[in-house]
């Protein structure tokens, strides 16, 4: 391991995807705290999903709910066969 020289907190469980993490900080512990009061908050209101991958592309826009459904047509995607399946009827 290591050493840092300035102070090293570490928040309240946030919910992510599910599973509880904590997140360990080096920072000041005044942004310790605030991170803290903020993963409570989000951890009170049933938990955050995750995004992998933020990026601007032209294509045709497809709107969801949630970000876990997007990811899933991203999972979705991944696959050849699918992919051809929807690049068929989107460029009719």
């Amino acid at each position: 391991m290591g050493y840092v020289k300035i102070p090293v907190g570490v928040t309240s469980p946030l919910l992510l995807d599910g599973m509880e993490c904590t997140i360990p900080m080096a920072t000041t512990e005044c942004l310790v705290a605030n991170t803290n009061r903020g993963c409570k908050s989000i951890y009170a209101y049933g938990g955050t999903t995750s995004v992998l991958k933020d990026g601007m592309m032209r294509a045709p826009i497809v709107r969801f709910a949630t970000a876990k459904r997007a990811f899933e047509l991203k999972l979705f995607l991944g696959s050849p066969n699918n992919f051809q399946t929807l690049d068929s009827k989107f460029n009719k």
